[in-house]
């Protein structure tokens, strides 16, 4: 795996990660120009995109996937540096005629306690709670626990 950041101006940075190129920069009002997502915001993208696709393979080998998954995360800075995420909060939408709540429910607990590198990576600072919605239905809630 390989990355790399040239800074191209103020804040901004022109990140290549294999032959895709993106911008990350901060807001205006850190003396930005909100160009791009900062560092934070894409380690939470990285979270919530980890987490769904391990729902996506896991609910494969039940020979189901969702008509709709929808992964949204929040987290907080904490006040005090290094601003690490006090605790990140993940919330699974799902939606599929022929799923489970068990098998969603399983699904969720594999990714955030076996296979989710970078989750398992950010619980080793700080919390990673999830909540689960099937078909609009509260379905559960745990938290993140890895053994590395």
């Amino acid at each position: 795996m390989h990355a790399e950041t040239t800074l191209t101006q103020n804040f901004t940075f022109e990140t290549k990660i294999r032959d895709h190129v993106f911008y990350m920069d901060t807001q205006v009002a850190a003396g930005g120009e909100n160009k791009g997502p900062t560092p934070k915001e894409l380690m939470l993208a990285g979270i919530i995109g980890c987490t769904g696709m391990d729902i996506v393979t896991l609910l494969k080998k039940h020979k189901t996937r969702p008509y709709k998954l929808t992964v949204k995360a929040d987290a907080e800075p904490r006040s005090s540096h290094p601003r690490v995420f006090a605790g990140v909060d993940i919330m699974f939408e799902v939606e599929g005629s022929d799923i489970t709540p068990d098998m969603l429910t399983e699904a969720a607990h594999l990714s955030l306690t076996k296979f989710c590198g970078v989750s398992a990576m950010v619980t080793k600072v700080v919390p990673v709670r999830y909540r689960m919605t099937l078909n609009g239905k509260s379905i559960g809630n745990g938290e993140a626990h890895f053994d590395v």
